[in-house]
């Protein structure tokens, strides 16, 4: 027995060094689905050498299909068909009991229709387009020539265009074609149901070459009777001098709940205009020039109206004074607002007063004046009887019927405010998932719980116990189903039914994570919890049946079944790993300047020997902590150059520190805890003090190059499409936004919260280029020529800076590329030329460089 011990010791330890010929047998997992029933899954395999491959696997049985190339999988309602693109064969439907296979070569689009079993699929060639119709129990095949669209209600009834038709399609009599409009001139499209399924509304186009803008025709057809009502914008008075039009939302036709009205979107017609060789950029406009050019003139924009068919009554909910409106949940009202009303003004959403009107009677009254816009400050309740939105620090409610308002968290002794988000501008909340389903509780995060607070604001009931052990929990809103389909016009509402319990998301400040189920009796039971990753949870449709990915830094990800807090493993990915050595994460713990607790992630390198001392890089870009779980997959095809396993598994160590900014100082909050979380390592006696390196793309850029102004301990750094000089880049006029960067500084990631006018010299100090005098490291810089968010002459005026001061530097412009790398070639171009500048600096391998240059 000895003798076996002393011979499987040092097999054991013998493991294998990945080489870069090695990242080939790396894959990643993604795509991942649960079919409704929870009797299979799918997911592909993501090779950044190779072939991607989808696999269809059995929960039970482990029963597993293989589909090389393929990719985009649908599950029937019964979990007995799955259609995935084939790339070479078109649109396949798998039979997974007996495994037959039919493919379609012209399918463009499929839906399956779970109340009359089968798959409809629109097929278009260079011939014609064509609807395929596939009895899932009957096993017979309908087509279906000249059809452009289809449309399936709730009780399985098809609405299909030929563009000059509109037709109903009904299974339950073989799908029998009833034509419900017809016209030569053609243009029907846009083809919407309500939801209860009873009534039908398309467009017809107009014909008109003397506008530039289409104009429809609205067609409202009530199944039950048969009879088609039609709304013309030349013949209703209303809309005499507008068009109908698709443009501004995501549906260009909604329902009420009743189905009686129809919201649809017009707009001014706009006649041809003379080009002229110039533009006019004026100073007195509420916008700067190309944003006052598409949203300047409120005739200009898309707005909401209202058509009740029955009576003919047209509303205009959106008009001139308040052209933007977000329709409630029941859209019997409508938030109305002019965002250019403060403009000019320097927060990227604009605050705005905000007028109740009922889509009914038109009647509107204020209700709150210069509200925030941004993202997650507002939201409505899923019957529509409240508004909800935050405010100097608090959730507020408006009770629609009362017309009050009520502050909601004002007694709780925890702050809303986000403290962890850290940017310029207006304090924004951790934020809030909306409502119950019965609209009896308004859901509020702090910091680390979830609240349930009562309409009436009178009682608050906190249903985790986050904050004892420093565990944030957050509702695990992918599983929760949008009541409507969200668009431009309407409030994201999703349906909370606090009867059946809360599937919820925690993450730990140490980086443990995973899922609880909160149940109405106040109980909190695990799904999965630990020090690891456990992320992208899905739940089967049907069922109580749950998937999701678990993984480490050390151990590849896994894809895992959970049902009744029993957990079962269905794939490991990379499991080849084994037989290599990889490195390790761990996290440690510093303070910056002003006393603020910060993290960071130290990986050590494959096969770290305690007591040696390696070269490191630090890779900046501000909070990075939570991801101390995640899995590097080895690659040379990175968007940014740098993948950080390439790293760990080549003698590096490498350092992730947190950021904490002081606003109006970013550049040297950066400084200041970056080179004390370095401190940290350094005090561990692992590192060669000589040999450490710094990258940083973007914002990171930024904080790179400003850092190698500000201090010599780095021996080379990489900085990709960074800014350089801040008061240049507030000034420059951005085609990508398209805007200037003003807003950037003083109300979000710049955190600057003030002009350069009231305070010049802040800019200057915290910008890489009036410093670049103090620069002693031989910095490597890249930018993509097209990049629309950071123009790369910030980088080319930075590197004539340092080549006028005789600095250390190569600048790389890519032709082509934009703010990250996409083209794959240049993507391992860029890699290559990154790890050979850290490898000739940090490690002295001079023959990385070929006169100078990687």
């Amino acid at each position: 027995m000895a003798l076996l011990l002393l011979v499987a010791v040092p097999i054991y330890g013998q493991k294998q060094e990945v080489t870069t010929a090695d990242y080939a047998k790396w894959s990643s997992i993604q795509a991942e689905t649960i079919s409704p029933n929870g009797k299979w899954i799918s997911y592909v395999l993501h090779y950044d050498y190779g072939v991607d491959t989808l696999f269809v696997q059995n929960i039970k049985s482990t029963r597993r299909l293989v589909f090389p190339k393929c990719t985009d999988v649908g599950f029937s309602n019964d979990d007995k068909w799955v259609t995935f693109s084939d790339p070479e064969k078109g649109l396949a439907l798998y039979d997974l009991n007996n495994g037959n296979t039919q493919y379609f070569k012209d399918a463009i689009r499929h839906e399956f229709c779970k109340e009359e079993n089968f798959l409809a699929i629109l097929n278009k060639n260079a011939v014609s387009d064509y609807l395929t119709i596939i009895g899932l129990s009957t096993f017979k095949k309908y087509i279906f020539e000249n059809v452009r669209e289809f449309s399936i209600n709730n009780s399985g009834i098809l609405a299909i265009s030929t563009g000059y038709e509109v037709r109903l399609l009904k299974p339950k009599v073989g799908f029998v074609e009833k034509t419900i409009a017809q016209d030569d001139d053609a243009g029907f499209k846009k083809l919407f149901w309500s939801s209860n399924g009873e009534f039908l509304a398309f467009l017809q186009e107009i014909k008109d070459q003397q506008e530039t803008t289409k104009n429809y025709r609205i067609f409202y057809h009530d199944s039950a009777i048969g009879t088609n009502t039609i709304l013309d914008s030349r013949q209703t008075e209303i809309l005499a001098m507008e068009n109908i039009t698709t443009y501004g939302g995501s549906s260009a036709l909604r329902f009420s709940d009743d189905g009686k009205s129809v919201f649809f979107n017009y707009i001014s017609p706009e006649l041809e205009s003379k080009s002229v060789p110039y533009e006019i950029w004026d100073s007195a406009t509420a916008l700067e020039y190309t944003q006052n050019k598409m949203f300047g003139d409120a005739s200009r924009l898309p707005k909401i109206a209202a058509w009740k068919p029955e009576s003919g009554g047209t509303l205009k909910i959106g008009t001139i004074e308040n052209p933007k409106a977000i329709l409630t949940a029941n859209r019997k009202y409508a938030l109305c607002y002019n965002l250019l009303k403060y403009e000019p003004q320097y927060e990227y959403y604009a605050p705005a007063d905000m007028y109740l009107k009922d889509t009914q009677t038109g009647t509107q009254q204020l209700i709150l004046e210069k509200q925030s816009t941004a993202v997650g400050m507002m939201g409505g309740s899923p019957k529509g009887n409240f508004i909800h939105y935050f405010r100097n620090g608090n959730w507020w409610a408006y009770d629609i019927v009362k017309m009050q308002h009520l502050n909601l968290t004002a007694r709780l002794p925890v702050s809303m405010i986000d403290s962890i988000q850290n940017d310029a501008g207006v304090p924004a909340p951790y934020g809030s998932p909306g409502w119950s389903s019965d609209e009896k509780y308004f859901i509020a995060y702090d910091r680390y719980d979830i609240y349930l607070i009562d309409n009436n604001a009178k009682q608050t009931r906190r249903i985790t116990d986050g904050r004892k052990q420093k565990i944030s929990y957050r509702i695990c809103l992918d599983l929760y189903p949008v009541i409507k389909k969200p668009s431009q016009d309407e409030f994201l509402i999703r349906k909370f039914d606090l009867s059946m319990g809360l599937v919820l998301q925690a993450i730990g400040e140490d980086g443990s994570s995973g899922y609880y189920k909160w149940n109405s009796n106040g109980t909190l039971v695990k799904l999965v919890f630990g020090n690891s990753g456990n992320s992208r949870l899905i739940k089967a449709k049907n069922t109580g049946q749950f998937i999701y990915i678990q993984q480490t830094a050390s151990d590849a990800p896994k894809l895992i079944a959970v049902s009744m807090q029993k957990n079962k493993m269905l794939f490991k990915s990379n499991s080849h790993t084994r037989k290599f050595n990889w490195g390790t994460a761990e996290m440690i713990s510093y303070k910056d300047k002003n006393g603020n607790n910060l993290k960071g992630i130290l990986y050590k390198p494959a096969g770290y020997i305690e007591g040696k001392k390696y070269p490191m890089v630090v890779y900046i870009y501000e909070k990075q902590s939570q991801e101390i779980n995640n899995y590097r997959v080895p690659t040379e095809y990175g968007p940014m150059g740098f993948t950080l396993s390439n790293y760990f598994l080549d003698g590096y160590l490498v350092l992730l520190p947190d950021i904490h900014y002081k606003m109006g100082e970013p550049g040297k909050s950066a400084l200041d805890c970056v080179l004390n979380a370095v401190d940290i390592v350094k005090r561990m006696g692992i590192v060669e003090e000589n040999h450490i390196g710094i990258i940083g793309h973007s914002f990171g850029g930024y904080e790179t190059a400003f850092i190698i102004t500000q201090t010599n301990d780095f021996a080379a750094a990489v900085c990709g499409s960074g800014l350089m000089n801040t008061i240049s880049s507030y000034f420059v006029h951005s085609a990508g936004i398209p805007r200037s960067n003003a807003w950037r500084f003083e109300s979000q990631q710049g955190r600057m919260p003030f002009s350069p006018f009231d305070n010049w010299k802040a800019y200057e100090q915290d910008a890489p280029l009036p410093n670049a005098v103090n620069c002693t490291t031989p910095l490597l810089s890249w930018a993509g020529k097209k990049d629309p968010t950071i123009f790369w002459t910030q980088s080319a005026e930075f590197h004539m800076a340092l080549r006028r001061l005789g600095k250390r530097n190569v600048f790389i412009l890519y032709d082509n590329e934009a703010h990250t790398i996409v083209t794959p070639e240049l993507q391992k171009d860029l890699t290559i030329k990154t790890k050979n500048w850290f490898d000739y600096y940090l490690k002295e391998q001079k023959e990385t460089l070929t006169n100078g240059i990687p």
